[in-house]
């Protein structure tokens, strides 16, 4: 099996209408350890970092306004103003499955999903180097960073969050958010929320509530359907409403009183604006935005991308709101018009690998300063998208089956986006 395509995971949930594609939801949102709570070594003196001699403008420690990639056997850190690789970490790095990645409020630190051994891997951006590696639970998915001080990442074996202290990068606590200690899930959380979160489960007919304090699942929020799941979440802070993909519908709950106060006809990944005023919801080939003002939810509009478009980047120029999209299927972006609810323009953004056994695919696409970021693992390459002149600037080669990328500063919002 090519190692490309074996890297990306899919998953069929026994018992649930809701089929998960784990490639990038196994990294996407992004997804393995051991059964305890105790931390990884402490590697600071280990140095994992193999860079190049020569001196670029961004060299010397600093890595703001750069893209670490995850490829099978590097970490490619690419500078997308002039759309090359200036750095790689590879020592100790060999054919390795990636989750999801999270950066520290400070920039100073990026933790990544190591998918076998199941660990974390702490990576130092100033020094460029892999400083810790922290074991947690079997098949990891996603990971989150609900405060400055923690990184919770889930565990799909065991349906738990290893909460890790981003000082010392130990496991301090393990939250049982399953109901079944076990499911693919996500943790939903806005500073709005204080410490109360909110979880998914794809085995779960409903929203477990975590305690993000006491660390433990305070309450559950049960739905109607016992033979569904959860598993897409967003949150409109101006309502307080929340909510949740479940099967085929979105259920809406008002987190005043944990209350469902509303049922959606459609479903799929949930990104809202950077302003927090309008929730882009995937439906298929469709895009649907609503009024994330509204009580009831109004929808602005539907654009037919087609495709199967994946996670949803914002960007604002010219008086305008801007989605860019990566499509599933087919080697494109799609760039839409928010308010006139249409697709403006299409790049060239490389190809990806389609397992034909796979019921989901999932490709990854962040934004980053004026960029639009998104690896291509079938082609064994990241594409760098100019947000304002919405065009293709460079396709910069780092290695085939890279699937994975961070930006190191301000992302927007949403996965790896801003961290509340």
């Amino acid at each position: 099996m090519d190692q490309s395509v074996k890297r990306r995971r899919f998953v069929q949930v026994a018992g649930s209408g809701l089929v998960v594609g784990i490639a990038g939801c196994a990294g996407d949102d992004g997804d393995d350890g051991d059964d305890s709570d105790e931390a990884g070594d402490d590697h600071d003196d280990h140095d994992d970092h193999n860079g190049d001699d020569e001196e670029s403008e961004t060299e010397n420690g600093d890595s703001e306004g750069l893209i670490y990639a995850f490829a099978p056997n590097t970490i490619a850190i690419i500078d997308p103003e002039d759309g090359e690789v200036v750095d790689e970490i590879t020592d100790d790095l060999d054919d390795e499955g990636w989750g999801d990645p999270r950066i520290t409020t400070d920039y100073s630190e990026i933790y990544v999903i190591r998918e076998s051994p199941s660990q974390v891997l702490v990576i130092d951006t100033e020094a460029r180097e892999i400083v810790d590696e922290v074991d947690i639970g079997p098949d990891a998915t996603h990971m989150y960073h609900p405060n400055d001080d923690e990184m919770w990442a889930h565990s799909d074996d065991e349906g738990t969050f290893y909460v890790i202290d981003t000082d010392s990068h130990e496991v301090t606590e393990i939250v049982e958010s399953g109901l079944e200690e076990e499911g693919h899930g996500k943790l939903l959380y806005h500073e709005d929320m204080g410490s109360v979160g909110y979880a998914t489960n794809v085995n779960d007919p409903g929203s477990p509530v975590i305690d993000l304090e006491n660390y433990e699942r305070s309450d559950f929020i049960e739905f109607e359907n016992d033979e569904e799941g959860t598993h897409y979440k967003a949150y409109a802070p101006e309502t307080g409403l929340a909510y949740f993909e479940f099967g085929d519908e979105t259920v809406v709950v008002d987190t005043e009183d944990d209350e469902v106060v509303d049922t959606l006809d459609f479903a799929g990944g949930m990104y809202l604006t950077p302003d927090e005023e309008v929730l882009g919801v995937l439906d298929g080939d469709d895009v649907r935005f609503l009024d994330a003002t509204s009580e009831d939810s109004e929808e602005l509009g539907v654009v037919e991308v087609g495709d199967d478009p994946d996670a949803l980047r914002y960007h604002e120029a010219d008086d305008a709101v801007y989605a860019f999209t990566a499509n599933t299927q087919t080697d494109e972006a799609s760039i839409i018009d928010v308010e006139a609810a249409e697709v403006v323009e299409t790049v060239d953004i490389g190809d990806i690998e389609r397992p034909e056994d796979a019921d989901h695919l999932h490709r990854t696409g962040v934004a980053g300063g004026d960029y639009f970021v998104s690896p291509a693992d079938a082609d064994g390459i990241v594409a760098i998208v100019d947000m304002d002149a919405q065009e293709l600037v460079e396709q910069v080669e780092v290695e085939e089956g890279v699937d994975t990328v961070q930006y190191v500063g301000h992302s927007g919002v949403g996965y790896t986006g801003t961290l509340r």
